[in-house]
């Protein structure tokens, strides 16, 4: 499927803080932009951002440990917040050459583990992208409801209906059904992740994470139809951390990487170039 979609050679980073290997994908030369998911994703969510950007910086996509292409077996163990962030110090260890700038981009989920990463390896990242984070400073992480109502389907063994819900909450009502083949294949092979994620504590975003991502050249990016609590999220934020930049992604919802690439793309250019100034 990786090659199908892709058409890049799936790596390993060896698992020197994380618990097992790593998978990513890579293309480019320059500067590296490490892409981290969020929920029911994987390496494969950035599909138009790894050939698109190549020729800008070296972009590479991980999995997290837990999603396509972990075995399902190991998901359980694999699946946590602290184990997570191991796993980006293990893709940027194995990915990195001297002088070499990194920035840091997380996605939902994938903003609130790299504003953590951020909190316990302050010095190893240039600069950090946050795109619809899914948290709101002190405020506990996504309703619980929904989370919890989704993973109940799953492991009842309704998986298209809970991956409804779940997907219904994040993006807006029908986005499900109207997702495309390939992001729907993604998300089935995802769709375990929901069971380990509802039972995961994850840590409130704090004030020892902002003043970790206020010592870095930080982007915000929203879509302009986000649903409301990423877009407070993104204003708490920001004024939380008045320096950082903001982008607003037109005719874009929460995937605005997938909805509209070309402006999400000309967002993370034009904030990269800036930074290597």
């Amino acid at each position: 499927m990786i090659n199908e979609l892709l058409q890049l050679k799936l790596h390993q980073a060896p698992a020197l803080h994380s618990q097992h290997d790593v998978y990513y994908a890579k293309q480019g030369q320059g500067d590296l932009l490490l892409l981290v998911h969020g929920s029911l994703c994987d390496l494969r969510y950035w599909r138009w951002q790894l050939s698109k950007l190549a020729p800008s910086m070296q972009v590479v996509s991980l999995s997290l440990p837990g999603y396509w292409p972990s075995e399902p077996l190991y998901m359980a163990y694999d699946f946590n917040i602290d184990n997570h962030c191991a796993a980006i110090a293990d893709v940027i260890q194995a990915v990195r050459q001297p002088q070499q700038k990194v920035h840091l981009l997380g996605h939902s989920r994938g903003a609130h583990v790299v504003s953590h990463y951020l909190q316990q390896h302050p010095h190893t990242v240039d600069s950090v992208i946050l795109a619809d984070p899914a948290f709101i400073l002190n405020l506990p992480p996504m309703p619980l409801s929904v989370l919890d109502q989704a993973a109940t389907l799953i492991a009842a063994g309704d998986e298209m209906e809970g991956l409804n819900v779940f997907i219904d909450a994040v993006s807006g009502p029908s986005t499900w059904s109207q997702m495309v083949g390939w992001f729907k294949t993604m998300v089935q092979d995802n769709a375990h992740t929901l069971i380990a994620q509802s039972r995961e504590t994850m840590p409130i975003v704090g004030q020892a994470h902002i003043d970790a991502l206020k010592q870095l050249p930080a982007l915000l990016i929203s879509g302009e139809h986000s649903p409301t609590r990423y877009k407070q999220s993104l204003q708490a934020l920001q004024s939380a951390v008045p320096d950082a930049q903001v982008a607003v992604i037109p005719k874009a919802s929460h995937g605005m990487n997938l909805a509209n690439p070309k402006a999400f793309n000309q967002a993370v250019i034009a904030f990269t170039q800036m930074t290597r100034a």
